[in-house]
């Protein structure tokens, strides 16, 4: 059970990054279209990213996005087979997300993650709808 909330953990992660991070960046501006964001909000909360890591970012993100699509996609592998290669691709994209985070950002990022590990092992996993610093605009 816990692997599979991993895994859904990891296909939200990469499919909500930019989405998610593009409205902390821009908060006057309205949601990106194409997610809901809230996992990636959870993990980036408290998280303000220069243009320079935004970019970097939304590159990160979108590669997972896609690399995600085709693992979805992969016949050849069994459901357990594609978990575990979603769980390796949640990982790498967790660390290349860190990578370009200075010190301050990444504790704050391995906090977000720690507490969404915890949700997660209590059966909980999806993060709080009226947290603070997470902005939703419909």
């Amino acid at each position: 059970m816990k692997k599979l909330q991993l895994a859904l953990v990891a296909t939200m992660l990469a499919g909500s990054v930019s989405a998610a991070v593009a409205q902390d960046a821009q908060p006057q501006g309205g949601q990106r279209p194409g997610g809901g964001g809230r996992m990636m909000a959870a993990l980036m909360q408290g998280i303000t990213l220069t243009a320079e890591q935004q970019t970097k970012f939304d590159a990160i993100a979108k590669q997972y996005a896609d690399a995600r699509q085709t693992m979805m996609q992969d016949q050849s592998l069994d459901q357990d087979g594609r978990r575990a290669k979603m769980r390796e691709a949640m990982a790498k994209q967790s660390d290349e997300i860190k990578a370009l985070l200075n010190d301050e950002q990444k504790k704050v990022f391995e906090k977000n993650q720690a507490d969404m590990r915890s949700r997660m092992q209590q059966g909980g996993g999806r993060p709080p709808q009226s947290g603070a610093g997470i902005r939703n605009r419909e």
